[in-house]
């Protein structure tokens, strides 16, 4: 009896404790391969903005005309002189930026350039000496789709407007008098293109940007190119330098503006 009463106890108890410690071996195998799975990815927003402030150390040459009562100035300053020739008040400024969302974006960039430049004139018989000042602001803008996305390459179309206004100050110094005139004039030019980047890898790329307008509509002609080398610090911050290249052809009612901005230029872009 007593052995029959024994046995019934020690079935009892391993009948309760065996299914909770293989309970208890199952909640913690299932627990380890939880712990082993790897977290969701972070789904990507479409949208990204990019700030970029640049310098450029454009030299300046062509023909400007403030009217047909002033001979035309023959602008000639290169980029290792154009500090002198600034006029730092006010300072220049240049900065670019774009809102995209997926294969779409807003570009926009802007110059305001103030310059100084002497010149030596001739009218008939008469040598004078002849000084422009010259404020130009020109701001591209338009908007961008991205035609190729195929790693490492990316090619975006470009369409959009070049607004120029030049606020021109002839002076005109011979040897009997002085004259001086002014003009000012703005319009905007319809502008295609097309940008390309290629990574090379170890965070370093290739970019490079043409654009061609006016196309006698308002200028004659309005075009550009743009090649950089980038080198990307951070996720948010890539450093460039290169060589840029803006010309234009404008006549219109003796005011002249034939002239070609070139140069290197160096910056960085903030992305968030």
């Amino acid at each position: 009896m007593r052995v029959v009463l024994g046995a019934t106890i020690m079935a009892m108890v391993f009948g309760v404790l065996g299914p909770s410690e293989a309970h208890g071996q199952g909640t913690s195998t299932e627990g380890s391969q939880a712990q082993t799975q790897p977290p969701p990815a972070a789904v990507q927003s479409p949208w990204s903005f990019r700030v970029s402030p640049y310098m450029w150390f454009a030299g300046v040459s062509g023909d400007v005309g403030v009217n047909s009562n002033l001979p035309t100035v023959d602008v000639d300053v290169g980029f290792s002189e154009i500090f002198k020739a600034i006029d730092w008040f006010p300072p220049p400024v240049m900065l670019a930026g774009e809102v995209r969302y997926d294969r779409f974006a807003f570009v926009t960039d802007l110059i305001f350039l103030g310059l100084e430049v002497d010149d030596g004139a001739t009218r008939g018989r008469v040598s004078v000496a002849a000084q422009m000042n010259l404020d130009t602001l020109v701001w591209t803008f338009g908007g961008s789709y991205r035609a190729v996305d195929i790693a490492p390459v990316t090619v975006d179309l470009l369409a959009g407007g070049r607004l120029w206004n030049v606020d021109a100050t002839g002076t005109l110094a011979g040897p009997l008098a002085v004259r001086q005139r002014s003009g000012s004039e703005t319009w905007v030019d319809p502008i295609i293109g097309v940008s390309g980047r290629v990574e090379l890898g170890s965070g370093f790329a290739l970019q490079a940007e043409g654009d061609v307008g006016g196309f006698g509509l308002v200028s004659d002609i309005d075009w550009q190119v743009l090649g950089t080398i980038q080198y990307q610090v951070a996720d948010y911050l890539t450093l460039d330098a290169g060589y840029r290249y803006l010309a234009v052809d404008f006549d219109d009612g003796g005011f002249l503006f034939d002239v070609a901005l070139s140069g290197p230029i160096i910056g960085a872009s903030i992305r968030f």
